[in-house]
């Protein structure tokens, strides 16, 4: 009995542990999943989504399998698309990986997402396109005006502009964005730029999302602009294609601007979200919410949630202003320049010739700083630590002066005390508007070869200097773009990013500047807000750390645009 009772335990062991379902071996350790199908190439056309179905499959040692997709969780790059259950909807070009998870196990299949997409003006017949099915002839091509070549630029800037001239008498055009995996075509009626352009002055842009979808994840995206003419189409007039490099990273912050004098609608402070491209710039505080008061110069505390305010032009009444609720504190005080602390509870004013350090709280002076002479032009340090300002070489008001120079001195919040005045910067013509970049390395400033009055000196070019004055001055010449442009206001975006795959670190730079905007803006003298990379390496190595400027699409061409202050987020009102 013993002996019969150990031989059917033992049996009873090898059924529980041997092979089941017909003699197949289940033990899930030893199996492999794999998902199908393991590549797939994927179109996007004209907007629409593409979808691809996914399947889930265990393979275990001795051959057999079992589908497992309804268990799986399937997984790809949210810049790319999104599962529901086992199917993959994509809505941006590019190559990448969807990923499936089965309890402990994880396989993956590669995806190419293409994208085709064409937009006809509503103006122009439909078949359009088919006007560019010709041969090429570059002796035909459009002249290409904007953006220069060889521009950067952050990836989700949306809203592309592109501009042309052309002497062919073409009179439907292509604009076309293409990388690898995208291939996107405009086509318009041309003629809507002015006449001082030159021949057949034009311009059109893509949509942001025509923009973000097509380039994606790439690194660098080709824009061209081709010719036709419908009466007699034949060969296609084709100017070269033409490149943009783009950042690794999304551009983070926001920035508030003045734009005065404006033809059509507010003047006063505007405000746009780097985060949402192809919105326009937002009103804010405008003459629209001050019953017809102007509101101009204007500084914003480094986490967005604090503004100050200057009104009624130079030496007039100034406030501050909680940007969330817009309340105005209202009071007596007066300044022309100022700069937050960085934790937004002080603010270091300017006003004829004197910086004082006040409380947010009620304007009330905590402390005058001590000074040789008069000082202007205020701007903390990152970790305020750090005072830089400018020291007028000329009896003049807080914005009129020449023979400016840079000054810098330490700051200690504890005791509210100054360490000695240190010139930085001086001689060169007029040195004016310096401002700290994000990490503290480096101040921007204004200089004016002419030494030309500090306020709108028609030959003010953009200057960078190591802050610890170890290096002397370099012009960032690319994105001055030579000239009298009155490029003034320098200001730094207040995040870093990287381009290539080295990753070269760089900060944004804008300026307020009078140049030509392609066919758009020629010879009209209207300051708009333009954008510069700076390379931070290139600076040190005393090379020119610039590249070629381009405009920011978010703001009224019709308005003069000056003073583009940034701050880490946009605040929501409420």
């Amino acid at each position: 009995m013993m002996r019969i009772g150990t031989i059917a335990f033992v049996l009873c062991a090898v059924s529980a542990c041997g092979p089941s379902k017909g003699g197949t071996d289940e033990d899930e350790s030893k199996a492999v999943l794999t998902i199908d199908p393991p590549t797939a190439e994927l179109l996007i056309e004209n907007g629409a989504e593409a979808r691809q179905d996914y399947t889930a499959t265990l393979t275990f040692p001795d051959g057999h399998s079992r589908d497992v997709t309804d268990e799986t969780v399937f997984l790809i790059d949210s810049g790319f698309g999104t599962f529901t259950e086992n199917t993959v909807a994509v809505g941006a070009a590019g190559k990448t990986q969807v990923y499936g998870t089965y309890v402990d196990k994880t396989s993956s299949a590669d995806v190419i997402i293409r994208l085709r997409n064409v937009r006809v003006d509503p103006s122009l017949p439909p078949n359009t396109p088919d006007l560019f099915q010709g041969a090429e002839d570059a002796a035909l091509a459009p002249a290409v005006v904007y953006p220069p070549a060889d521009a950067t630029m952050p990836r989700n800037l949306g809203d592309f502009e592109t501009h042309w001239t052309d002497a062919h008498g073409h009179d439907v055009f292509e604009i076309s964005l293409h990388t690898e995996f995208a291939d996107v075509r405009v086509y318009v009626p041309g003629g809507n730029g002015v006449a001082a352009a030159g021949p057949m002055p034009s311009y059109a842009a893509f949509t942001a999302t025509e923009w973000i979808a097509a380039t994606n994840r790439e690194t660098r995206v080709a824009y061209q602009v081709r010719g036709a003419t419908s009466a007699s189409p034949g060969a296609v007039g084709a100017a070269a294609p033409r490149f943009v490099t783009l950042t690794n990273e999304p551009m983070e912050g926001g920035l508030y601007y003045w734009a005065s004098t404006s033809s059509q609608g507010a003047y006063g402070i505007f405000r746009h979200d780097m985060s949402k491209p192809g919105q326009d710039a937002e009103e804010y505080l405008t003459t629209n919410q001050t019953n017809g008061r102007c509101i101009a110069c204007h500084v914003l505390s480094r986490d967005g949630t604090k503004l100050a305010v200057t009104y009624d032009g130079g030496n007039g009444a100034a406030t501050l202003v909680d940007v969330g609720t817009k309340q105005v504190q209202g009071g007596s005080n007066a300044w022309n320049f100022a700069t937050f602390s960085p934790d937004g509870n002080e603010l270091f004013t300017a006003e004829r010739g004197k910086i004082r350090v006040r409380s947010y709280a009620n304007q009330s002076e905590i402390v005058e700083m001590p000074s040789a002479g008069n000082a202007t032009h205020p701007d903390l340090s990152p970790d305020g630590k750090k005072l830089v300002y400018v020291r007028p070489g000329s009896a003049g008001q807080d914005w009129s002066f020449n023979s400016g120079s840079i000054m810098v001195r330490t700051y200690d919040a504890s005791t509210h005390t100054f360490g000695p005045e240190t010139t930085l910067v001086t001689g060169g013509g007029d040195n004016f508007y310096p401002s700290w970049s994000p990490d503290g390395e480096w101040v921007l400033f204004n200089r004016s070869a002419s030494n030309a009055n500090a306020y709108n000196a028609a030959d003010a070019k953009l200057w960078v200097v190591k802050a610890d004055g170890s290096q002397p001055p370099v012009e960032l010449a690319i994105a001055n773009d030579g000239g009298s442009l009155t490029n003034s206001w320098g200001r730094w975006a207040p995040f870093s990013q990287t381009v290539g795959t080295a990753g070269e670190k760089l900060y944004w730079i804008t300026v307020s500047s009078k140049r030509n905007f392609g066919t758009r803006l020629v010879n009209a003298g209207r300051p708009q807000l333009w954008m510069t990379p700076f390379f931070p390496t290139r600076a040190a190595n005393q090379a020119d750390p610039s590249a070629v400027a381009f405009r920011l699409p978010f703001q009224n061409i019709v308005s003069n645009n000056h003073i583009a202050q940034w701050t880490e987020r946009v605040i929501d009102i409420f």
